[in-house]
């Protein structure tokens, strides 16, 4: 039973007392160098996004000017009805 008491007092002491960090006194780790600029290899080409862009534009132009035609070839048609 003392055994059991000194085993628990023991625990608690060591349990309950703040440990205060000791003061760092090893030298800051250095930065890792930056990545060279020269490197364009893996960059993306922005004007490969451009030309796509443009080129749906183009088609859904040209998809606009098919329906307005298709519409007036319509209208024609209706007026030309007796």
């Amino acid at each position: 039973m003392k055994r059991l008491a000194l085993v628990a007092a023991v625990l608690v002491a060591a349990c309950s007392t703040k440990e205060t960090p000791k003061a760092d006194t090893a030298a800051p780790a250095m930065a890792p160098a930056p990545a060279a600029a020269a490197d364009t290899g893996m960059k993306m080409d922005s004007t490969a996004k451009d030309t796509t862009a443009a080129a749906k534009m183009d088609t859904a132009m040209k998809h606009a000017d098919t329906t307005m035609k298709k519409m007036d070839e319509a209208k024609d048609a209706m007026k030309k009805k007796p």
